[in-house]
């Protein structure tokens, strides 16, 4: 029975591991900058705020997607030669389902409607795999022509946004879930490494390498804003009301997460992030921000409320 092998050979190194994470993330969390960010933003106050909750998870933590109502939150993870997604939940702590992922997977998202999507990225090609959002099979895999560099699920439960791109190029292409095809394709900057989009699937936000957020018309492909100069960005999310803006980002004075509200496009104040973090989500309700953890011995997913 494959579910009950995936059970019996994860439980050690899980009950080790959670040892090891709850350790490792005490001194992560003593990393947390105080710095907010860009010149003129408020006062950060993360060296006071702990995660309030830590749950254990694999080593090699590449990404994770929003937790979903259930409780069920699924995580990327692995190394270059090989990777699995794993299914934690954030009710008991435990991971329920290990399921092979594709050794060129880098990004992970999930649909509303429960469809995971999974970024491919190989030297020259990429692709988005459509999955089934309770056990992670297989369902479609859609081509995209470079290689994949960040997923995210639009707000209307059937659009993921793809980034992709090469040397050359970037852009976001939309795929739709329930035909398992790619339809537009929205020119953003080369530099761009990771990408939020308004609720109403009209703006994109390009997070670039050298901290700027674009605002980018998904209907023009032109950029109609930028702000914020953050150095070290790692990814964004963006709030079910579209008002805030989450920036992580890791700098020489350690990690944070940048808050932005999007009408004015001005950071108001910065939230903890722990050293290795490698990507955010926030609750279903707004209410908390999720910090996932990750290096190659170790992973974990910290827990910070949004209301202090």
């Amino acid at each position: 029975n494959s579910t009950l092998r995936r059970g019996l050979s994860f439980q050690h190194p899980r009950v080790l591991g959670a040892i090891a994470t709850v350790i490792v993330s005490a001194l992560a969390m003593a990393a947390c900058s105080s710095s907010p960010g860009d010149a003129g933003s408020a006062p950060s106050t993360t060296a006071a705020v702990k995660p309030a909750k830590i749950f254990a998870g694999p080593a090699g933590t590449l990404g994770g997607v929003q937790p979903q109502p259930n409780g069920a939150m699924w995580l990327l993870a692995g190394s270059s030669s090989s990777k699995t997604l794993q299914q934690l939940s954030v009710t008991t702590g435990q991971i329920s389902d290990i399921v092979p992922a594709s050794k060129s997977s880098v990004s992970i998202s999930q649909l509303s409607s429960g469809i995971i999507g999974v970024g491919l990225a190989t030297d020259a090609t990429g692709a988005l795999e459509l999955r089934n959002g309770s056990s992670g099979v297989l369902i479609a895999t859609v081509p995209i022509g470079t290689p994949v560099r960040d997923v995210t699920a639009g707000f209307d439960g059937q659009t993921f946004y793809v980034l992709n791109g090469n040397a050359t190029s970037s852009s976001v292409t939309l795929v739709n879930a329930q035909s398992a095809k790619a339809s537009v394709s929205v020119p953003v900057p080369l530099d761009t490494i990771a990408v939020a989009v308004d609720p109403l699937g009209q703006q994109i936000y390009a997070l670039g390498s050298g901290g700027a957020v674009r605002v980018i018309s998904v209907a023009t492909g032109s950029v109609t804003a930028k702000f914020g100069t953050l150095p070290g960005p790692v990814g964004l999310v963006i709030s079910n009301s579209g008002s805030s803006l989450y920036v992580l980002k890791h700098d020489a004075a350690g990690s944070n997460v940048a808050v932005f509200n999007v009408a004015t496009e001005q950071q108001t104040s910065a939230l903890p992030a722990a050293q290795s973090s490698v990507g955010l989500q926030l609750s279903p309700d707004n209410q908390s921000i999720y910090n996932i953890v990750g290096t190659n011995t170790f992973g974990n997913v910290q827990v910070f409320p949004l209301s202090q």
